[in-house]
């Protein structure tokens, strides 16, 4: 049961892409990567450049259409989803580039495939014409295949020293390093999303030319397109849950397969007979469509505001993050469900039910829809402050 949702075309061609990914579950995992020809389909597709100015050769889709796809990818495999998604994220940097540097990564006759890493864990020193930063960043999802690197330095002194802004706030910039840069060190271990490649990453001594970088996540941007005027920090959280979204879903599928064909020990028919299974079938879509449809609601509400020109509010940004971090858990709720429903049958390689459920839990992790954000958009709505702290 592939998701049923309004079909663009970028959405068609992620959904004739679900069978061949879907087959190649496992090769993916095995791997610790994502094979090289599929993430080329995703770039023939164009489903890497939907965040991408359509002045540099993108698409520039709608925010909701970039969910539905990362949502449709990622049924087919949580892994390839997920690298997807951190791709069509980093791109979204190309509209604040200064345009000239902009064009030259994002413009490129070879299609632009950007990896990103936002955490401040590498230092960077002015230097004549440009930037030199040292340091490393873990979670590079799908660097194995990307030819550029998103990355996030704190400024300091010679001394060593953070440089602070008029405002007393470290100085932090995101430039843009070419592949051959970075050292991709072989760190992913680990229990789920297996397949991202979301490895450490280190650059030494990489000299980064003046301009090629942002200064702020919440400029506005350089190339002045639709897409452009949703709030970056607020596409984040409906795109990262656009991956539990679409593994919970075929978690779903997994499990109803196996309840019609599984004759539970001693029983004499199918597990689809049992009034469990019934009930817990029933809970998981319950809960798997209401989530999904807070947060295409959300989405779809604030980039109503930005097509219509009005000033897009705190409260609604806080309902989209609000949204995709209720989704996250009522998604994992579903699958520990499905995943308990299945029996000793769930726990075999062979079932695609115990790598759903082993993925859709490394997705709770992720700072941008994890369980501490309740506390944060609680207090916002409760003490009617107008500032989101990102």
């Amino acid at each position: 049961m592939q998701p049923e949702v309004t079909v663009g075309a970028e959405l068609k061609a992620a959904q004739q892409l679900i069978p061949n990914i879907a087959a190649r579950g496992r090769e993916i995992e095995s791997a610790r990567r994502v094979p090289a020809d599929i993430v080329k389909c995703l770039v023939d597709e164009g489903l890497v450049d939907m965040a991408v100015p359509m002045a540099y050769g993108g698409r520039a889709s709608d925010p909701l259409d970039i969910v539905k796809v990362i949502e449709a990818i990622s049924y087919a495999d949580g892994s390839t989803g997920w690298c997807l998604m951190n791709y069509q994220t980093s791109a979204l940097v190309s509209a604040f580039l200064p345009q000239t540097w902009g064009e030259a990564i994002f413009g490129a006759n070879e299609r632009c495939v950007p990896a990103g890493v936002l955490a401040p864990t590498a230092r960077g020193r002015f230097v004549d014409g440009g930037i030199v930063v040292n340091g490393r960043w873990r979670f590079g999802s799908g660097c194995d295949n990307a030819n550029w690197l998103l990355g996030t330095a704190l400024m300091v002194n010679d001394d060593g020293k953070p440089q602070t802004k008029a405002d007393g706030s470290p100085e932090i910039l995101w430039p843009m390093f070419s592949m051959d840069q970075i050292s991709i060190l072989d760190t992913w271990y680990v229990s789920g999303l297996c397949g991202s490649g979301s490895h450490d990453l280190e650059v030494t001594d990489a000299f980064v030319p003046e301009g090629r970088w942002l200064t702020s996540l919440a400029d506005p941007a350089v190339i002045d397109e639709p897409l452009f005027r949703f709030p970056i920090l607020s596409l984040f959280p409906p795109t990262v849950v656009a991956v539990p979204l679409g593994i919970a879903r075929a978690a779903l599928d997994s499990f109803l397969a196996l309840a019609r064909d599984k004759v539970p020990h001693g029983a004499a028919a199918p597990l689809a007979q049992r009034s469990s299974a019934q009930i817990d079938a029933a809970r998981a879509e319950a809960l798997i469509e209401g989530a999904r449809g807070y947060v295409y609601e959300t989405t779809d509400s604030l980039w109503k505001l930005v097509q219509r020109g009005q000033d897009v509010t705190s409260d609604a940004r806080r309902r989209v993050r609000l949204a995709a971090c209720h989704a996250c858990e009522a998604v994992a709720q579903a699958v520990n469900l499905l995943y308990r429903a299945g029996g000793g049958s769930a726990i075999f390689d062979d079932n695609h039910l115990q790598r759903h459920f082993r993925d859709i839990h490394a997705t709770t992790q992720h700072i941008q829809i994890s369980h501490g954000n309740f506390e944060t958009m609680g207090r916002l709505r409760l003490t009617g402050s107008l500032d989101l702290p990102y």
